[in-house]
């Protein structure tokens, strides 16, 4: 467990250290882990056929693109069909200075999940990927914050980033920081090179080198909100009913119920720790366990 962490950062612990102090750092270990893609093989996946909305979007300008300007209709098995992704399209519009994005990698590229799934059980934490696209002197995305704390591997090109310190407080929201303070960090990656970006920190990229391809890897971290929703979902999964009838008949049985309900929410809450609660909130993490392999798919025999 942890050695797709371990081969981004180097040192796996101290990289736990440096995401609870919440600074920005960059990462040369010299090494590309296994199953890393390579542009070429997004670029084969591009021309398959069978990449389509959500999984492919395009931003401009700070604004997304309409998926008719980069995808087309096809028709499947007698139907009609929108959004499957058009190389000749997403090519024309990337040299017009779109970025491509290709999101939840982890979701439908095996061993992209297999390093996010890594991650995330070396962290406890819900990990998802998302793939970059950008061209020389182009910018995705304005300065903006992201709702999680992000892994950032540069696969080909290179991409000028500035990091600025994330609010001490953490009382902001994710998306665009007009006034983004002082900054904390600022680099330029070449492939192979990892940076770490701070959830809540504003930040923005710009591509310094060819086509700029880069692969993010998204470590999700629960908030207030996600406390209480965890609460709820745990007194919900906890047989509140204790025997209840599901319609008490009376004011007073009803009222008697409601007595009850409380006495055993309180007992169950009394037994909930800090620490499960957090990990609660935090979600499930994925499976299978660290060394156990994977199945035989449907179509393996």
């Amino acid at each position: 467990m942890g050695r797709a962490l371990a081969r981004l950062v180097g040192d796996a612990d101290a990289f736990t250290r440096t995401l609870e102090e919440q600074r920005p750092q960059v990462f040369r270990t010299g090494e590309w882990p296994a199953g890393l893609p390579r542009p070429d093989e997004l670029d084969a996946v591009l021309h398959g056929g069978l990449l389509r909305v959500p999984y492919v979007e395009m931003v401009q300008d700070g604004a997304v693109v309409a998926p008719e300007r980069f995808c087309t209709t096809r028709t499947v098995a007698g139907r009609r069909e929108d959004g499957w992704a058009d190389p000749a399209r997403i090519g024309a519009l990337l040299a017009g200075g779109a970025t491509l994005l290709l999101p939840q990698l982890d979701q439908w590229h095996a061993p992209v999940r297999a390093l996010a799934a890594d991650i995330a059980r070396q962290l406890g934490r819900r990990t998802e990927a998302f793939c970059f696209a950008t061209g020389a002197g182009r910018r995705g995305l304005d300065v903006h914050r992201d709702g999680a704390d992000v892994l950032v591997v540069q696969l080909a090109g290179e991409k000028e980033w500035t990091v600025h310190e994330a609010p001490a407080d953490g009382r902001w929201r994710p998306g665009p920081a007009p006034e983004p303070g002082p900054v904390a960090l600022h680099t330029v990656l070449a492939p192979g090179e990892v940076l770490y970006v701070p959830r809540g920190a504003p930040h923005a990229a710009t591509g310094r080198q060819g086509l700029s391809v880069h692969l993010s890897f998204t470590v999700r971290e629960a908030g207030t909100g996600q406390l209480h929703a965890a609460v709820g979902e745990f007194l919900a999964a906890s047989g509140l009913d204790h025997g209840l009838p599901e319609h008490p008949g009376t004011a007073a049985e009803l009222l008697a119920a409601a007595a009850e309900v409380l006495r055993v929410g309180r007992e169950r809450l009394a037994a909930l720790t800090p620490q499960e609660l957090l990990r609660l909130a935090r979600g499930p993490l994925p499976e299978p366990a660290p060394g156990t392999p994977p199945g035989p798919g449907p179509l393996g025999g």
